[in-house]
């Protein structure tokens, strides 16, 4: 076997080489394909830019710093630096001084990571893009970047890289409450199997090989005792994947399957699909559900379907409404008796049917119409609430018939209906004095309010008509997301309802509440029912309620009426609300309710809520675009330029080394290196002093040791010979001299020295102002050239003027 050597490769390429430059790329492009399995966690993708901003940043720091020879601990924490730096410009506009984060910033990401962790366990999948979680997301596969990125590139170790992939598709998928598709998995292993090909190639090659060129691993112990130490780590690797795989999903905590508020409670089990309503109901949290999760799957012959009813509450204590009192029974297991009709009713019902093919509410919840006449659940036990008129069942029922009486919402009503205040007989039968209790923190305020709307009310009726068209009016706007708190006249916040009503923001639960504490204020008994919209029907014929259908809305005791559905709830999200109207009425003009909003996408395609401005909301979009590309660009720019002049400089230095063609242009070259290099230590060399001369003067300006003087004087002698003596000189080692050299002077400079001299090199500087000034000069030749040619064409050749345009003497 011929003697082992590895091949020399010329300095330029031993640095890029170092910076790993493909395989950072790699590693980033393995980190994104792994968070393709994200976007089904979110509705939107607004963290794709920043995320992809972000690995940018760290591939080029990284691969500078490797260059430079950092160690792993310091190219991470510069990789970090540079990241959260650029993050902060990205995801925290307006709290910087000067582009460097105030301590707002801190605050700021604080408040948050607060969100998102709120926004996790409140909604379902696929969640609201809000800033927190965006916020969170970015940062999550950023670290997962950087992880990569240093075990795979700065470390060496792409095997071990797989595990923060993996990390990224095992969390997904348990978030998701149902099996990620295979093109996730398949994709990351992919991108991860490129990664761990390129690092081989690169090991492979540079192998040591024989004096003739022959590959010298067959039969080499070491080499063979690294493929051994190799294929134990990728079995190690194998059987540490399949374990997390089958375990990391079972302990992590998941984003909820099944719509989830404190008024929609989760499952028992996380992929049952099942949901059910809590026994209390915040005011300033429930029912803001946007699970597009199946509840319900139901046919009716009703042409308009009324909401299917789950619980009613009465009783508001200090913003929530709390479980009703215990109610009498009426068990049942068969047919229902109808239900009486209320002291004074004069309307005639009309029967309907609702029959639930497919129901994934959990007992003892059932999701019926009011008021309910027949119920039937195959042998299940039920029964029906006495004062409320809601189902209790003892188990589940896959699907169950109801009949139900439909009330007259649009049509007219008779004489008399709705004019008088219930007698204390049926005030009794309704639920008693509590219908009327108020909540004493807005009583002031609603009752102000309610004085001013029903100043032209001459009864009831019309009082909760002018509550209900109020409420519905363009002032008051639907939205998911709540104001933030207002102080009232005590420098205290405002309670749920009077922050409601001075906010005029929120959903379902807080309009319903309001009207109900409203009509309370008036003098009309009201309750707040809690169930699902009718849904949407398909193509079958059959409607489907998803549990983002969760709706709130109040029931009012109008005498001659009973128990009536009010919707002050905006139209964009109830449709059309019921309009009771009278014989009276008719000759008035009826309250009408604002006409359905249609949700009108932005250029973004996500909806625009009602209130909201379009083109605000689109030039906020840009502004936030061209801010991104403007961070963008100077991360770009800075990144390029910490790069660029690092590799200026090395081939500067190394370009007479390029050109080399004999031992003595190859001794000149390694002293170009040692002066430059040197030089960019902080230590330049003496204009026009011979060899000699110079090593004299770096022995007497560095603290060198008597190895390091030798090198130097040898490297001296040696270049005095190619400049003096005749014929070429062997240079032999003089590469590996200066090597040394420098090694020894930089081991005496300051770290500030030393880092000046990887980052920001004279030598590069030189080589940029020297290419800028060339170019400079090769533009102004030519343009001279060509204004020259223009004027020989047009006037012939001037006698006072050479060919390069400059004027002749005149003597």
């Amino acid at each position: 076997m011929g003697a082992r050597h590895r091949r020399r490769a010329p300095p330029g390429r031993v640095m890029i080489a170092r910076a790993r430059g493909l395989e950072a790329v790699l590693a980033a492009v393995a980190t994104l394909v792994s968070a393709w399995a994200v976007t089904g966690l979110l509705r939107h993708q607004p963290w794709i830019d920043p995320t992809i901003v972000l690995l940018v940043v760290v591939v080029l720091v990284g691969s500078v710093t490797r260059a430079a020879r950092w160690p792993a601990p310091a190219v991470l924490a510069a990789q970090a630096a540079l990241v959260t730096l650029v993050g902060s410009w990205l995801m925290l506009p307006g709290h910087h001084w000067y582009g460097l984060p105030r301590p707002s910033a801190a605050v700021e990401t604080a408040r948050l990571l607060q969100e998102a962790v709120r926004t996790i366990r409140t909604e379902a999948v696929p969640a609201p893009a809000e800033p927190g979680l965006v916020l969170l997301v970015v940062l999550s596969i950023t670290a997962v970047g950087l992880a990569v990125d240093l075990l795979g590139v700065t470390l060496r170790s792409p095997a071990l890289a797989g595990l923060p992939l993996l990390t990224v598709v095992t969390v997904t998928a348990s978030n998701t409450g149902e099996a990620l598709h295979p093109k996730y998995f398949l994709a990351t292993a992919a991108a991860w199997l490129l990664l761990v090909a390129q690092q081989e190639l690169t090991a492979v090659r540079s192998w040591p090989v024989a004096a003739d060129g022959s590959p010298t691993s067959e039969g080499d112990p070491l080499v063979e005792r690294g493929v051994r130490r190799q294929g134990s780590r990728a079995r190690a690797i194998g059987g540490l994947t399949v374990v997390l795989a089958v375990v990391v999903p079972a302990v992590l905590p998941h984003l909820p399957p099944t719509a989830v508020v404190q008024g929609l409670s989760r499952g028992a089990a996380s992929g049952s699909g099942q949901v059910s309503f809590t026994e209390t109901l915040d005011l300033a949290q429930d029912l803001a559900s946007r699970s597009t999760r199946p509840v319900l799957r139901y046919r009716t012959d009703a042409s308009r379907p009324a909401p299917l009813r789950v619980a009613v509450s009465t009783r508001y204590t200090e913003g929530s409404w709390q479980p009703t009192e215990q109610e009498a029974e009426l068990w049942a297991s068969g047919p229902l008796p109808p239900p009486e009709a209320p002291a004074g009713q004069q309307v005639s019902p009309v029967e309907q049917t609702v029959t639930v093919v497919e129901n994934n509410l959990r007992a003892p919840q059932l999701a019926a119409p009011y008021p309910l006449v027949e119920l039937d659940v195959g042998d299940i036990r039920w029964s029906l609430r006495d004062g409320t008129g809601t189902v209790r069942v003892w188990a589940q029922p896959e699907s169950y018939a109801a009949t139900y009486w439909s009330y007259p919402a649009t049509g007219r009503l008779p004489e008399g209906v709705g004019t008088g205040t219930p007698s204390a007989e049926a005030l009794a039968e309704a639920g008693g004095p509590s219908l009327l209790a108020a909540d004493d923190a807005s009583l002031e305020r609603v009752t102000t309010l309610v004085q001013e709307l029903t100043a032209d009310a001459a009864d009831p009726l019309e009082a909760a008509m002018a509550i209900q068209s109020y409420l519905r009016s363009s002032a008051f706007t639907y939205s998911l997301e709540l104001a933030g708190p207002v102080e009232g006249p005590d420098g205290q916040p405002l309670d749920p309802i009077s922050h409601f009503l001075e906010t005029k923001q929120g959903y379902c639960t807080q309009f319903a509440s309001a009207m109900v504490m409203m009509a309370r204020a008036y003098g009309i008994p009201a309750r707040l029912a809690v169930g699902f919209l009718p849904g949407e029907e398909g193509t079958d014929g059959a409607r489907t309620v998803l549990a983002s259908d969760a709706h709130a809305w109040p029931e009012l005791y109008l005498d001659g009426l009973g128990w009536s559905r009010f919707e002050p709830t905006p139209a964009d999200r109830t449709g059309t609300a019921p309009v009771y109207r009278r014989e009276q009425d008719l000759a008035a003009p009826a309250p009408v309710a604002p006409e359905p909003t249609v949700d009108t996408p932005d250029r973004s395609g996500q909806p625009v809520l009602p209130g909201a401005d379009p083109t605000s909301a689109d030039e906020e979009q840009q502004r936030n675009r061209g801010a991104l590309v403007a961070a963008a660009i100077a991360v770009t720019v800075l990144a390029a330029a910490w790069f660029l002049v690092p590799a200026a400089g090395q081939r500067a230095r190394t370009a007479p080394r390029r050109a080399a063609r004999s031992g003595a242009d190859r001794a000149e070259a390694a002293w170009h290196l040692l002066l430059t290099d040197l030089a960019d230590l902080g230590i330049p060399g003496p204009v026009g002093a011979t060899p000699r001369q110079v090593a004299r003067h770096y022995q007497q300006v560095a603290p060198l040791g008597g190895a390091t003087r030798e090198r130097l004087a040898r490297t001296a002698h040696l270049v005095e010979q190619a400049r003096y003596a005749p014929g070429d000189v062997d240079p032999g080692a003089v590469e590996e001299d200066v090597h040394q050299v420098v090694a020894a002077v930089r081991s005496t400079r300051s770290r500030r020295d030393q880092l000046r001299a990887r980052l920001w090199p004279r030598s590069g500087t030189a080589a940029l102002r020297a290419a800028v000034t060339g170019a400079g000069s090769a533009v102004r030749r030519s343009s001279r050239a060509a204004v020259a040619a223009v004027v020989a064409r047009r006037h012939g050749p001037s006698p006072s003027r050479t060919s390069g345009g400059v004027p002749r003497s005149l003597s």
